[in-house]
């Protein structure tokens, strides 16, 4: 079959190559073979590619086939599967990495697979998967109706999502960190503030009607934190004020044995504890179960009729190598708005 590998862990992404003849995978039971039509890219295949996280998130092997949310055309199921050939469907990778993805076939377990309706795109679904699973976790278990929420880099795969859920929640306000304005809005943000003109923690507005919850989506790192807890912007524990955030103090971790996972750890979990016990700060969480895949939440998560956003740089060519690796940059640069996502097949 047609593929991308990666021949090695590396920093190049011109190391990424195309095969014509890559052996196909063959389905176990529990899994469900699927025709690839789409692949969305994620900030996990970077960290695959690059082995910042080979302790927790190596691939099986190398050469390996990076990308891991995927759509596509149902080939071969159990046989008392729910699914059956020919059905249309989205496919999340198997925590903790993204593997397999960008190829004519790939194999999924089948509680990571869910059907999509007839009028939903290949490439939308395969942007649906993961980003929009995350923001529905972190609005199910952290957003209440009537907040006033502030999402820290909301034009991005997860920010889009996130916009347009928090406002279904019954967010009274939503502002954004972005410099895509009129896309924000669009999707239902009701300020935006150019990262590059002015600090959310020094808008006085916001000191004097402060928020009830910021979601920092991987973008904000200690400072962010630090500034929302000591400028008044968001309200104190005691007062309902919490500080959610994806990914910790840095977005682009080295974990390479259990001394660094422990160091990671020690650096979110005590301020998790401490905050909970002094109510006159607000309260710091870490999204840990941000992909915990529960029984129809896919369907949910459709259900809600969002808007997908594609990023331009999008892969429009099935495959195509140097569309790809163009790809990869902009995810790398965290220069995407919306999800880039990069067509496997034309039919």
């Amino acid at each position: 079959m047609k593929c991308i590998l990666i021949p090695r862990h590396g920093e190049d992404i011109d190391n990424l190559t195309c095969s014509e003849n890559f052996p196909s995978p063959a389905r176990k039971a529990g899994q469900v073979l699927v025709k690839v039509q789409a692949c969305a890219l994620a900030p996990g295949d970077i960290r695959v590619m690059k082995g910042h996280c080979d302790y927790f998130q190596p691939p099986r092997g190398f050469p390996y086939i990076p990308g891991g949310d995927i759509s596509g055309i149902v080939q071969e199921a159990d046989e008392n599967s729910r699914f059956k050939r020919g059905d249309r469907v989205l496919c999340m990778f198997e925590v903790p990495r993204p593997l397999d993805g960008l190829a004519e076939y790939a194999c999924a377990k089948e509680h990571l697979v869910e059907k999509i309706p007839d009028d939903m795109s290949f490439v939308d679904a395969a942007a649906l998967t993961s980003s929009a699973l995350a923001s529905y976790n972190a609005c199910e278990s952290f957003v209440k109706p009537g907040d006033r929420v502030l999402i820290l880099g909301g034009s991005g795969g997860c920010g889009t999502f996130l916009i347009q859920m928090a406002k279904n929640k019954g967010a009274s306000y939503i502002a954004t960190t972005s410099s895509e304005s009129e896309l924000v809005k669009a999707l239902g943000a009701d300020v935006c503030i150019d990262y590059h003109k002015e600090k959310f923690w020094q808008i006085t507005a916001f000191k004097e009607d402060p928020f009830d919850i910021i979601i920092d989506l991987g973008v904000g790192r200690y400072e962010a934190w630090k500034m929302a807890r000591n400028s008044g912007v968001l309200k104190a524990g005691k007062d309902g004020g919490r500080y959610l955030t994806f990914s910790g103090d840095e977005p682009h971790m080295k974990v390479h044995n259990m001394w660094q996972t422990v160091k990671f750890a020690l650096s979110i979990l005590p301020r998790v504890v401490w905050t909970r016990l002094w109510p006159f700060v607000p309260r710091y969480l870490h999204h840990i179960n941000g992909l915990e895949v529960k029984p129809g939440c896919f369907a949910k998560i459709m259900d809600m009729k969002l808007r997908v956003v594609i990023d331009p740089h999008s892969v429009t060519s099935p495959l195509d190598l140097e569309g790809v690796k163009w790809a990869f940059h902009v995810m790398d640069k965290q220069a995407g708005h919306g999800k880039v996502v990069v067509q496997v097949a034309s039919t």
